[in-house]
């Protein structure tokens, strides 16, 4: 497999999202294949580049401001990346709410980040619509077509230029809210995370990695698709919390990793007859049963690394 290695220099006093664009453009203009895929839509290295800009732009015309916190409420890696690279770009702060959050949790998670706008997608549009009225938020923006909000894509369209936000200082800013628990991660802190799963996990150009947001905590969630993003590889968001739809996305997609919990770790291991791909590494979010390890080896062919 190939050794990680910066797409771009990750230089100190840069953001996250200046970073893992400036890496994304280099890896458009080598022609890599696709950067990131969900079952209904997929994401160029260039497409994404674009789109992060262009969005950042729409949401301070329809007025996001520095410092202003912008929930997402996603559970898909397209929208996920996108939403949370353009908020942060617009100079807003992306806080997180877990996929699943029901629209009682969502309420109370929107109210305790102090949200004033939203994204959401249609599969999650529902209970985040129901949430949305027992809060702050002012203004939701939808992926799909869901009733009763701003489309995404009419971020995109062209209007006045504004200016650019101040540049946040990436030691002291945040760069990233977490709901549950309550938390704020600078800008330092997500470049770190970025370098450290760079280093453990060793991703690189060719590599495609399974991955559902169910089974890993929110910054684990963002800074995989990050890793995909600056290092050449592609990013396979899992839509199911099953083993099968897992096993199906690696399937479809010829993955060379995935994302599993030990539970999945033993259905692969013991549940399931013999998958007809071999060499794919299993990166585990929890302690291993050495039994599964040794049974994927032996009837898969896979192996099995801690995730972090």
């Amino acid at each position: 497999m190939p050794q990680a290695s910066p797409a771009t220099p990750m230089v100190a006093g840069t953001t996250i999202t200046e970073a893992v664009l400036d890496a994304v453009r280099v890896n458009a203009a080598r022609r890599l294949g696709t950067a990131l895929i969900d079952p209904s839509r997929t994401l160029g290295y260039a497409a994404f580049a674009d789109e992060v800009t262009a969005a950042a732009d729409g949401l301070r015309r329809h007025g996001a401001r520095p410092g202003d916190i912008g929930a997402i409420h996603i559970s898909g890696v397209c929208d996920l990346a996108l939403a949370v690279h353009a908020v942060s770009a617009s100079g807003a702060v992306p806080a997180l709410l877990p996929p699943d959050a029901k629209a009682a949790e969502a309420a109370a998670l929107l109210n305790r980040s102090g949200a004033r706008f939203l994204l959401t997608s249609e599969d999650t549009a529902a209970r985040t619509l129901a949430a949305a009225e027992h809060s702050y938020v002012r203004q939701i923006f939808a992926f799909g077509d869901v009733p009763g909000t701003t489309p995404f894509e009419r971020l995109l369209e062209q209007g006045p230029e504004g200016g650019a936000p101040p540049s946040p200082d990436p030691l002291r800013d945040p760069a990233l809210r977490l709901c549950a628990p309550p938390e704020e991660i600078t800008h330092a802190d997500r470049l770190a995370d970025l370098y450290r799963l760079g280093g453990a996990l060793g991703l690189g150009r060719g590599d495609v990695l399974a991955l559902s947001g169910r089974d890993v905590p929110a910054p684990t969630w963002i800074g995989l698709a990050d890793l995909c993003l600056t290092q050449g590889a592609t990013a396979v968001g899992v839509p199911g919390s099953g083993t099968r739809d897992l096993l199906e996305a690696i399937l479809d997609h010829g993955a060379t990793a995935a994302v599993v919990t030990p539970a999945k770790l033993r259905a692969i291991a013991f549940d399931h007859g013999r998958i007809p791909l071999t060499g794919v590494r299993l990166l585990l979010t929890g302690t291993p049963s050495a039994e599964a390890v040794r049974t994927c080896r032996n009837r898969h062919a896979w192996t099995v690394s801690p995730l972090c």
